[in-house]
């Protein structure tokens, strides 16, 4: 039988030193500090009653907690789990290597060549992410044309034929395009403008599709409607993120336009803003909210739902282009060489009610991210372009290279030079056998992006992301992340 330790006697006490029982005398039959009278005996219990108490919490806390296992104390380990969870404090240094590992990912790939019956350049192009349709604005002497280009195949990744002499041209138009978006369900918008700004246009249709008429294949336009505005100009437009929303945002001078589609039209609603404000750059940061670059250095924000005007930030110049990183960090381009990331967090500051941007007293507000390497005098937005996925920032260059810059450290990214694999091959032939000159390939993966010199001027910088909206599947419906860009007569993609 289990000795259940001393058992408890009504009056009585037991002092375990002495292994005696003690009876409990009253407080006024003893003297004072007696170790057996009733309130002595009553701390005594008190406190060994507390004792217990504490020691139970210990043990069921010691019993309850998780112990970091040994392993995580080694450098390898403990490191890549940390960098998983998102704790890991990653350095400069390190950011800037995995930007320029990313980078060499990169592989280059032509998608059109429209130089065969065409002496004009690619002003804009876009790709519907549902077909891989290429939509292709040629601006000539003093009219347009919107050329269509589709996958050779439903497969993935998406393949053009290079050797296509004939396009089929979806629109003209007796001015030249300024912008062209597209949206989540196949809809796109072209803004056309003369140069004087006498005649503009915004037509929105959907994406032409092929027809059979008796053996051929007719392309056509579905649901065309053309807004005129005579006398303004239009440098932007942007596409609502938001795919069950068929709606886009047009920067006319100082009025900004949306247009949406209501099933049997479009419609047009226009949102006034102070005279004298001219709309360079237009990017929506939210399904709800849009984002406008202003000539005066103001970036000004509207709220669709409650029709709401607000001035949040005052660049250092003019503003040339204006890109979304989240829904907090905006990146803004302007003029002589000024690009810079803020933080829509922080408290607006530096902001006046007539900027001058000429002026020596000009205040701006003050940047979250600089990127002093970046050296472009006059940018569009349609030059600049974000991935926030990949943590890099793409824009054109006066030496007609494309230049990524880390949307972390804002530092050019810049990775050395990849030498051809074929030099590293210490292959011996018989000097007798001719050497065959290297074979020069559009594909080839040692050229890296950044180091890619074009002989005529980038046009159009478009980066597909996969977290803009479900549909876009970049990288030519690949599921990842790509660069397209225009140069010339050309199409090209940079993808993993």
């Amino acid at each position: 039988m289990m000795n259940a330790g001393p058992r408890e006697i009504p009056g009585y006490y037991y002092d375990p030193d002495k292994r005696k029982y003690f009876k409990i005398q009253a407080n006024y039959t003893v003297p004072s500090g007696s170790k057996y009278s009733k309130d002595e005996v009553k701390k005594k219990k008190n406190a060994s009653l507390k004792r217990k108490r504490v020691e139970e919490h210990s043990n069921r806390v010691a019993a309850e907690t998780i112990k970091r296992s040994e392993l995580l104390r080694y450098p390898l380990a403990g490191g890549l789990l940390k960098r998983e969870l998102g704790a890991y404090r990653t350095s400069r240094s390190q950011l800037l290597q995995q930007d320029e590992a990313c980078i060499r990912l990169f592989e280059r790939h032509r998608l059109a060549n429209v130089s065969c019956n065409i002496d004009f350049p690619v002003s804009k192009f876009i790709r519907d992410p549902a077909t891989g349709t290429l939509l292709l604005a040629i601006n000539m002497c003093a009219k347009f044309n919107l050329l269509s280009y589709t996958p050779t195949k439903s497969g993935l990744p998406w393949r053009y034929n290079l050797h296509q002499r004939i396009y089929r041209p979806v629109m003209a138009g007796h001015d030249w395009v300024s912008s062209i978006s597209m949206g989540m369900s196949s809809d796109f918008l072209v803004t056309s403008s003369s140069p004087t700004g006498e005649s503009v246009h915004v037509t929105a249709a959907k994406v032409p599709r092929a027809h059979d008429d008796g053996g051929s294949r007719i392309y056509a336009i579905e649901g065309s409607t053309t807004f005129c505005f005579p006398g303004d100009m239009i440098w932007s437009s942007a596409t609502c993120p938001d795919p069950t929303a068929n709606m886009f945002a047009v920067g006319k001078s100082s009025n900004l336009l949306l247009v949406n589609n209501i099933g049997s039209g479009w419609d047009l609603d226009e949102v006034k803003l102070r005279s004298g404000s001219n709309i360079m750059a237009v990017e929506w940061l939210t399904p709800k909210m849009v984002m406008m670059g202003l000539a005066d250095s103001h970036v000004t924000f509207h709220d669709v739902r409650s029709g709401g005007i607000a001035t949040r930030l005052q660049h250092p110049h003019g503003v040339l282009g204006v890109r979304k990183a989240d829904e907090y960090r905006i990146v803004v381009a302007g003029q002589k060489s000024n690009l810079h990331m803020y933080d829509l967090r922080f408290a607006p500051n530096g902001i006046a009610t007539h900027p001058q941007p000429n002026n020596y007293h000009h205040t701006s507000t003050k940047p979250y991210l600089s990127f002093p390497d970046f050296a472009t005098e006059n940018i569009s937005n349609d030059e600049l372009a974000v991935s926030p996925e990949l943590d890099l920032l793409a824009c054109t260059s006066s030496s007609n290279k494309i230049q990524l810059f880390s949307l972390s450290t804002g530092k050019l990214v810049m990775p050395a030079p990849v030498y051809p694999s074929s030099s590293l091959l210490n292959t011996q032939k018989p000097r007798d056998l001719p050497r065959r000159p290297p074979r020069q390939s559009i594909n080839a993966a040692d050229a890296t992006i950044t180091r890619t010199p074009y002989s005529e001027d980038i046009t159009c910088l478009r980066f597909e992301n996969l977290d803009e909206s479900p549909a876009m599947n970049g990288a030519g419906g690949m599921g990842k992340p790509s660069l397209l860009m225009s140069t010339g007569c050309m199409v090209e993609e940079w993808r993993m």
